[in-house]
């Protein structure tokens, strides 16, 4: 897992062939409606806007088959993170590339501006809150794992 500011994701390009090109869709999320776009080499990319979630309660989720690339553009979020070696999986959707997992997770203050990447062995929790449900406005890239 990684969490920065956008003025820093030069830094990360090297991670993958495609980063760079994740990070260059996330200059035009801001003025993009809601909904999803199909970007060149198999990533994709949602934009969306809604209310966080109470973060107590609910699973964390991973990906095998994607790296997410999650981008505040408003409002802000709590996520939380834990490495999948110390969860337990509890459900596994193969065709939407899926895994819930239940465990102990540490929890972050999400801000505009800000990015985190989430790894297939990152479990995470998006859009949540622990306290006030926020309204916020995000997009996130997924970026296929390289074979």
């Amino acid at each position: 897992m990684i969490i920065d500011r956008i003025e820093e994701q030069e830094r990360y390009y090297a991670l993958h062939k495609d980063m760079e090109l994740a990070f260059a869709f996330l200059a035009e999320a801001p003025d993009l409606e809601p909904g999803r776009y199909e970007l060149e080499n198999g990533l994709f990319a949602s934009v969306s806007e809604g209310d966080t979630r109470q973060i107590d309660g609910l699973d964390l989720e991973a990906h095998k088959e994607y790296i997410d690339l999650q981008y505040c553009i408003s409002g802000g979020e709590r996520m939380a993170w834990a490495h999948i070696q110390e969860l337990e999986l509890v459900s596994e959707d193969l065709e939407h590339d899926c895994y819930m997992y239940t465990g102990k997770s540490t929890a972050m203050s999400i801000r505009p501006g800000m990015f985190y990447i989430m790894f297939p062995s990152d479990g995470h929790k998006p859009g949540c809150h622990q306290e006030f449900p926020k309204h916020y406005r995000k997009v996130v890239v997924k970026i296929p794992v390289a074979k």
